[in-house]
């Protein structure tokens, strides 16, 4: 049996607007909310008409009319940067949701995002700095400055008044990682799959719709996330949605080969398929497969249940079932080998961390997510 929120993702597959919101418990409206999927929620059942009468109502419509409110906010922002960069910034590429959000969503309400996030060249970097400080933003973080010496993005940015924040990219994944080293997400490579694109009558770049993919299942596996994971999952189902005709997979593919990225791609792309959200040969997956070195068919099982329970479904609270047991679980099942010895590495790494202190938790899942993640090749 399917968690209830995967009629909803089937909604926004099917371009349908007829769901009752009386399919869903209170209990998943709720998490549908929490997780960022409420405005996507009110969308899909705006045909409903016992949708009104609904004690949950409130909340849709509130949940609704602040998306609104805060995607009018970005998009402003984001002009407002853009128009600050013209003529002073080679060019600034635009990730994650400020991307997809215009790009492929019926209305970019339906897409949430908690930061303006930017990609541009190393040397430009100094400039937006100084741009950013004259429309009123200033950086704040709770690390250390020197954190982000190797990070793949600059300390944020947060404008006080509109409590907006922008994050000054200069890779897609941080240094010290695999993923920032394979093939697919170097520099050459990703200078290469830029694309010009406009963003409300400016001039952009963006990833290439290929690049765009394999981006948002490698950010969506780097960790596991209970909360926004199901964003990264509709972002797919939109982008293919509209251009898996123009997809050239085999060269994707090859890009892959043996990486995690091919992994994490092969991870999400079978659990989306496996409920009907995307449409995908089963050839592709199954050349897919071939190219990625962690999930034989028990590890896969595991992993779309983990995501059934934790991610769609509203998880249940409990030491056990921690978000850091929880990330522990889901990255000893991403090592690239023997899907056998990751299986029997379960008990150990799980059973360690549960004696840790939280200090030491917190440097083994760092550790832990530098060395053995390979969330990262």
């Amino acid at each position: 049996m399917s968690p209830p929120l995967i009629a909803l993702l089937q909604a926004a597959s099917q371009g349908r607007h007829d769901v009752p919101l009386s399919a869903f418990p209170e209990q998943q409206i709720r998490w549908a909310v929490r997780t960022g999927l409420g405005p996507l929620l009110r969308y899909a059942t705006t045909c409903d008409a016992a949708v009104a009468h609904s004690p949950l109502w409130p909340l849709l419509h509130g949940t609704h009319l602040t998306a609104q409110f805060l995607s009018d906010e970005r998009f402003d922002a984001m002009c407002d940067i853009l128009d600050a960069c013209e003529g002073r910034v080679p060019s600034v590429t635009l990730l994650k949701g400020i991307s997809i959000a215009e790009q492929y969503y019926p209305t970019p309400s339906l897409r949430p995002m908690a930061d303006l996030d930017f990609l541009v060249e190393q040397a430009a970097i100094p400039v937006v700095e100084s741009l950013l400080y004259t429309l009123g933003y200033r950086q704040q973080s709770h690390r250390p400055r020197e954190f982000y010496d190797t990070h793949h993005h600059r300390m944020p940015f947060v404008h006080p008044q509109r409590s907006i924040w922008v994050e000054i990219h200069r890779g897609l994944f941080p240094s010290g990682t695999k993923l920032a080293a394979t093939r697919v997400f170097s520099h050459p490579h990703l200078t290469r799959q830029l694309r010009p694109s406009a963003f409300q009558g400016r001039p952009v770049t963006r990833l290439s719709d290929a690049l765009q993919i394999v981006y948002i299942a490698a950010h969506w596996a780097f960790e596991f996330k209970g909360i926004g994971g199901m964003l990264a999952m509709l972002d797919l189902i939109y982008l293919l949605k509209q251009t898996k005709e123009a997809i050239d997979w085999e060269a994707m593919f090859d890009w892959l080969d043996g990486s995690i990225a091919a992994t994490h791609l092969y991870l999400m792309l079978t659990y989306l398929a496996r409920y009907g959200l995307i449409d995908i040969p089963p050839q592709r997956l199954h050349d897919l497969a071939l190219r990625q070195r962690s999930f034989g068919p028990l590890n896969l099982h595991i992993m779309h249940k983990l995501v059934d329970r934790y991610m769609i479904d509203r998880p249940p609270s409990g030491r056990l079932c921690s978000a850091f047991h929880l990330d522990i679980l889901w990255q000893t099942l991403l090592v690239p080998g023997s899907p056998w010895s990751n299986l029997l590495r379960v008990p150990w790494n799980v059973l360690l961390a549960s004696r840790l202190n939280p200090h030491h938790k917190f440097r083994m899942c760092r550790n832990f997510s530098e060395e053995t993640r390979e969330a990262l090749p």
